[in-house]
């Protein structure tokens, strides 16, 4: 299974080795990217829940009829 997976390869060709570099810093930065993505979402998220919690406590305002 690992020949098939390396294309019957005795040893990595350099080539290889380099788009395998090229691969795993690519996907350090998109991890990166997610792990901001998360964050700003988190404090949206919490500045919204605060919003309502507010307006949840705020005293009702009647509206004239």
């Amino acid at each position: 299974m690992a020949k098939a997976l390396l294309g019957h390869l005795a040893t990595p060709s350099s080539l290889l080795l380099e788009e395998t570099v090229i691969l795993r810093s690519r996907i350090r930065a998109l991890e990166a990217e997610i792990a901001s993505l998360r964050q700003e979402r988190d404090l949206l998220l919490g500045d919204g829940l605060r919003r309502l919690a507010d307006e949840a406590s705020a005293p009702a305002q009647r509206v004239p009829v």
